[in-house]
């Protein structure tokens, strides 16, 4: 049986809120009192589209840095949104006496209240939202390089070897995802989801405000059609469960998919915490796209880490994704790759996919019919 495998951002789903999200946190993260408490005059309740739009200009500097770490090939909300905070945190840290920079750098003593110390004691503190693009022109592609890359910033700059703050993973990592998820989710199913205490009560969610690519009509059609033509058709996504099985369900497709066959960042997490060696094991590792192909089952986590080259036969497998992270797992597993121009960069994305040897680049989703079917 053939297979066609989806990711959802830039796909079915729209990145934006996911992107406006992962700026909010990052902002909150330096301006809230609850945090750094850089500017604590921002009130974070009741914002109107427009101040999130602004809050995301600043953050990601006209989108330019989320662009740089995209072509990068990170691809999680939650690995981009930590650099950005993580290489800011690194630049308040300078202003601070060594004895206490050396208590904030303890990841086994890392906490909020830890964030709320550093701005305690900050002084001349000037936040420039371009530092980001500065550390990402000397990178090398690919996610370990990046996390590598971040930790040695750090020790350059701080003059320590207390690099592993800002590992993936860490108290810190963990921290500003806790964060993305209670914005995303709303304080009450971040509650009931991840068992952990909220930290506000006026985050509602923007899980609820999902926007979608294309007519829900046509993109059930086309999940019919490639069924009926007897596909097996699955979802590899850098989104947790949650956050992909509610709006799937709230648009009706949800029965479509099995649920053994959904590769999620949950699946991710889980997959990390047993085979800490192996990490990272988000795209542009295969690993999610591989548990959407051959299911969700955690005995075959390992052999899903270890063995993933040439898995496939090219014409049997199908990748749809619009990230270069989601070719790149493609040709690590010998996929076809069809890349929708529908993500962060829309048109202008053929480029890099086509430098990168797409097999297809279509315009949205629903042309993969003029492929497939």
């Amino acid at each position: 049986m053939k297979s066609v495998l989806f990711d959802v951002d830039g796909v079915f789903l729209s990145e934006e809120r996911c992107f406006d999200v992962s700026a909010l946190t990052v902002y909150e993260m330096l301006m809230s009192q609850s945090y750094l408490g850089l500017d604590s005059s921002i009130q974070f309740d009741n914002l109107s589209d427009k101040q999130i739009k602004e809050i995301r200009a600043i953050v990601f500097y006209h989108d330019d840095i989320l662009t740089r770490l995209k072509s990068l090939g990170l691809n999680s909300n939650w690995d981009m949104l930590f650099i950005v905070i993580a290489l800011h945190f690194i630049e308040v840290c300078k202003s601070l006496p060594r004895g206490l920079q050396e208590t904030v750098l303890d990841e086994n003593r890392f906490n909020q209240q830890t964030l709320q110390n550093v701005g305690a004691h900050a002084t001349d503190v000037s936040l420039d939202f371009s530092v980001p693009l500065t550390f990402l022109d000397g990178v090398k592609a690919g996610k370990d390089n990046i996390y590598q890359a971040l930790a040695a910033h750090a020790n350059e700059q701080l003059d320590t070897q207390q690099g592993a703050l800002f590992e993936l993973k860490s108290p810190f990592w963990l921290l500003a995802q806790e964060i993305y998820q209670e914005w995303y989710l709303g304080h009450q199913l971040y509650s009931e989801v991840e068992q952990k205490t909220k930290r506000t009560t006026f985050k509602e969610g923007y899980i609820y405000n999902e926007v979608v690519l294309r007519p829900v009509a046509e993109i059930k059609q086309l999940l019919i059609d490639l069924k009926a033509a007897d596909y097996h058709i699955a979802i590899a996504t850098g989104r947790p469960r949650t956050e992909t099985i509610v709006p799937f369900e709230a648009l009706g497709i949800k029965s479509l998919f099995e649920e053994h066959y959904i590769g999620t960042a949950s699946e991710v997490l889980i997959a990390e915490d047993i085979y800490p060696e192996l990490k990272p094991l988000g795209k542009p590792n295969p690993f999610s796209y591989l548990i959407a192909l051959d299911g969700n089952d955690q005995n075959n986590y390992k052999h899903y880490a270890t063995n993933q080259t040439h898995r496939v036969k090219k014409d049997e497998v199908f990748i749809v994704g619009d990230s270069l992270a989601d070719l790149l797992s493609a040709k690590t597993i010998g996929a076809t790759f069809i890349g929708p121009l529908t993500g962060l960069k829309g048109q202008a994305a053929r480029t890099e996919l086509e430098a990168h040897g797409a097999d297809y680049i279509v315009d949205h989703v629903g042309d993969i019919r003029n492929i497939l079917l």
